[in-house]
């Protein structure tokens, strides 16, 4: 009766410290790589519901710049008046969208350096012809600037 408890024992002992010691190397792993998601790369994602669609995105590390390619998905005009990324950087550019067609904004002064890990909300404002209300769409960027 006792050795089958002890055999009972050895077991369990012997698969819990294997599984200890997986649980530890992955942890290793993640805290030296990082979070894999952040491995896949760049990525810009805007809601479509407020009519500015993503298309892409730049990071660069030297000029201090974001660069966000976006398409007018409205049906009219719209003028985008101000974005901004996080608590990175911001831009104020009055510059037109001509319904269906892609728009190209350089955001200088960023605050971010090579090597940094980005995570943050982009919000664009903007305004269509006819109307004072200002209208935002907003979206996030995530990646590792180069």
């Amino acid at each position: 009766m006792k050795k089958r408890g002890q055999a009972a024992m050895e077991f369990l002992m012997t698969y819990g410290w294997a599984i200890l010691a997986a649980v530890i190397v992955v942890g290793v792993l993640w805290y030296l790589i990082g979070d894999p998601s952040a491995l896949a790369g760049n990525k810009f994602v805007m809601s479509s519901t407020e009519g500015i669609l993503h298309n892409a995105m730049s990071l660069d590390a030297t000029a201090n710049e974001i660069v966000l390619e976006v398409r007018n998905g409205q049906a009219e005009t719209i003028t985008v008046t101000a974005i901004a990324i996080g608590s990175l950087c911001s831009s104020a550019p009055g510059t037109d969208i001509i319904a269906g067609e892609l728009g190209a904004f350089t955001i200088s002064s960023c605050a971010m350096t090579s090597g940094d890990r980005i995570n943050e909300d982009v919000t664009f404002s903007f305004t269509t012809p006819g109307s004072s209300v200002s209208q935002t769409s907003s979206g996030t960027i995530t990646g590792k600037v180069p």
